[in-house]
């Protein structure tokens, strides 16, 4: 069993310990497609993300038929970041831009990489939070992106 298998195991059995075997874990994503999708985006991906969607493309739970994404697959990746870009795309256009979410929380917010004005990502997972959003040009984005966890793999342990 995998590094990667076992953090995502464990993790989802916090939340599903009644339905532990709902757990839906995507096929490898190819070399090509992480290419593909950093192209999309203009940032190169960290090397634990790629490592962990050539593993698996994403990961949810199963709930009456339908996968519930949590880990979205890279597939799905562009349409979430625009989804949630759009919510401060108008007040912070720059920094919507360099928001890359890959978890989606089903509730309108989303975790991922920020990557700073020159291209480089800054140290860790940031939590977009919509209820913290004000719709205010002058509003501090660390009010509403607000920094998590130290990695991908702190994210799934802690």
């Amino acid at each position: 069993m995998s590094e990667w298998h076992k953090r995502i195991v464990a993790f989802h059995k916090l939340d599903n310990a009644d339905d532990p075997d709902s757990l839906v874990l995507g096929s490898p994503a190819s070399a090509a497609s992480i290419a593909e999708f950093e192209k999309a985006i203009g940032y190169s991906m960290p090397d634990e993300f790629k490592e962990l969607y050539s593993e698996y493309d994403g990961f949810g739970t199963s709930r009456d038929g339908e996968t519930d994404w949590f880990f979205l697959p890279i597939s799905k990746l562009p349409e979430h970041a625009s989804e949630i870009r759009d919510w401060f795309q108008e007040t912070h256009p720059e920094l919507a831009k360099r928001f890359v979410p890959f978890v989606d929380w089903g509730n309108g917010d989303a975790s991922g990489y920020v990557f700073s004005e020159t291209g480089t990502l800054l140290p860790g997972i940031f939590i977009f939070e919509h209820e913290s959003y004000e719709f205010e040009e002058d509003q501090g984005w660390e009010e509403f992106l607000i920094p998590v966890d130290s990695s991908i793999r702190a994210f799934l342990t802690e």
